[in-house]
């Protein structure tokens, strides 16, 4: 039986869940993915994508892939291992953040302990403004709750 996310909290403007701690990842079961939980539907997001990946030592996506019109940004949270983006393979570890183009050809594999990564998924060149520019102060009045 497959993992489920548990939702904290939701309002009119927000929802908030829980996937577990990072060694939890792997007992997620999204359609063919062992270990792979997609956030999309859970959080009705809107203008991205975003999902949990675990793998262990020696695994790899099972297919090289490319994008449509989505860049991703994979960032490794524990462990390490590999990518490879249009046949150029280079090392990754906890930290790591790859960013790749819709047109790369990417795959990544898991090195030595397995890997737990993040994926955020967002059509490319559809970011007009960032916090700089978009965030807006809430009202001065506006305070924690408890």
């Amino acid at each position: 039986m497959s993992k489920e996310l548990q939702t904290l909290a939701q309002g009119e403007n927000f929802k908030a869940v829980n996937a577990g701690p990072w060694a939890e990842i792997a007992q997620y079961v999204t359609g063919p993915f062992q270990g792979k939980v997609f956030l999309k539907e859970a959080l009705g997001t809107t203008g991205s994508e975003i999902s949990f990946g675990s793998m262990p030592e020696g695994a790899a996506v099972p297919f090289f892939h490319t994008h449509k019109e989505n860049e991703e940004v994979y960032i490794v949270l524990q462990g390490q291992g590999q990518m490879q983006i249009d046949g150029e393979v280079f090392d990754i570890k906890e930290g790591s953040v790859v960013r790749v183009s819709p047109k790369g050809v990417r795959n990544i594999k898991a090195g030595k302990g397995g890997l737990v990564f993040m994926c955020m998924q967002a059509k490319a060149g559809s970011l007009r403004e960032w916090t700089g520019d978009d965030g807006l102060p809430a009202e001065a009045t506006e305070k924690w709750s408890k």
